[in-house]
């Protein structure tokens, strides 16, 4: 029983992580309409800069701030280097930066530990119950600021670029703000992924974990905050749950591992063609004059 409530409150704290990174591309994708293959990216900025402070005699409240500072860096250094692209283009750059800064990871071992990763040597206190606070605060936050004067602004952008430069809108601002606030709530991720699995490496880091972070969003529904909520939980209790099916079938870990992917690709798939819209689609919105 103790294994059993010790598990749920890990998937608590995972699933809390997994709905942040789905909150930030939504609000980057679902709202502002920037594609970007690369959301791995913040928490692996985050959980790095966590655990690089953690080992320089840090404490948690301030290190949890330097991941949040470096995601919101790191967004806007996409943003301004994608800042002249669009659509495919954006999304096809913004993979190449997720893979630089993973290998940079990967190689500098003075730093980051290399390919052995970063272990994280503090630990918090009721840290899944922290976590999860923490995203119900992100949840509420995301839930104003879309209802907001910002948020109809930057689904106005998601519909195409002349509208709203032609009602005096400074776009390249607006999407910079869109990519520096989804930073911060990756880097936020990050720094409590880096705090809760007490390890960071570059396996981590991988693209298939911006893969993972997709299927919530698309089988949730984009714009939709609750669409986010549902496809996260759908999505992280199969993959987390699934693993102990290992034991239970005497099924080798790496075809658990293939199966599971596949399986998410057959359910993305699915979804794409009988409800492109995701689970709970982004209802309509319709504003006074």
């Amino acid at each position: 029983m103790d294994q059993l409530a010790n598990f749920g409150i890990y998937l608590m704290g995972i699933t809390s992580i997994s709905l942040m990174l789905a909150i930030s591309l939504d609000l980057q994708v679902g709202n502002c309409g920037i594609v970007n293959f690369g959301q791995v990216v913040f928490l692996t900025v985050g959980a790095y800069a966590t655990a690089i402070a953690l080992g320089r005699g840090s404490g948690a409240a301030p290190a949890v701030c330097w991941g949040v500072l470096a995601g919101v860096l790191f967004g806007l250094l996409m943003s301004i280097s994608v800042r002249n692209m669009s659509g495919t283009y954006w999304g096809i750059l913004s993979l190449s930066l997720a893979e630089i800064v993973r290998i940079i990871a990967l190689n500098e071992r003075w730093l980051t530990g290399g390919a052995n990763g970063i272990s994280v040597l503090v630990a918090v206190q009721y840290l899944p119950w922290i976590i999860a606070g923490s995203t119900l605060a992100v949840l509420l936050l995301v839930g104003l600021l879309l209802g907001s004067p910002f948020g109809r602004t930057i689904r106005l952008i998601r519909e195409g670029d002349r509208l709203p430069m032609a009602l005096g809108k400074n776009v390249l601002l607006l999407k910079m703000e869109t990519m520096a606030l989804g930073g911060a709530i990756g880097g936020l991720a990050g720094a409590y992924y880096a705090l809760m699995q007490r390890y960071m490496s570059p396996d981590d880091a991988k693209p298939i974990e911006t893969f993972i972070i997709w299927a919530m969003v698309v089988v949730g529904g984009r714009g939709n905050v609750w669409g986010i909520v549902l496809g996260t939980v759908l999505i992280q209790a199969f993959y987390t749950g699934t693993r102990f099916l290992t034991g239970l079938f005497d099924i080798p870990a790496d075809t658990l591992a293939a199966l599971r992917l596949v399986t998410i690709g057959l359910l993305i798939t699915l979804v794409t063609m009988f409800r492109p819209q995701g689970l709970l689609p982004e209802r309509r919105r319709i504003y006074p004059l």
